[in-house]
C-alpha cells in the first residue's frame, strides 16, 4: 500500500513516465505508475466520499428546518 501522496513526488513520477522518449516502460515501471496512480483515485475516492457525506447531513438539517413550522 503507498503512504501519504507528495504532490510534487507524484508529479515527477508521472512526468519521468511520460518523457521516456522511445524508450519502452518495462512492465515494473507500469506497475509503479499503475500504483501511483490508483492510489490517487484511492484517495480522490475518499475525500468525494466525505464531500458526499457532508452533503447529505447539511441537505437533512435543511429538510428538517422546513419542516418545523415557522414562528408566526
Amino acid at each position: 500500500m503507498v503512504g501519504p501522496m507528495d504532490t510534487d513526488h507524484v508529479k515527477a513520477r508521472l512526468h519521468e513516465a511520460m518523457r521516456r522518449g522511445s524508450h519502452k516502460a518495462t512492465e515494473d515501471e507500469l506497475a509503479e505508475v499503475a500504483a501511483v496512480v490508483l492510489a490517487i483515485v484511492g484517495e480522490v475516492t475518499l475525500e468525494l466520499a466525505a464531500v458526499i457525506a457532508e452533503l447529505v447531513e447539511r441537505v437533512e438539517v435543511l429538510e428538517a428546518r422546513g419542516a418545523e413550522p415557522s414562528p408566526t
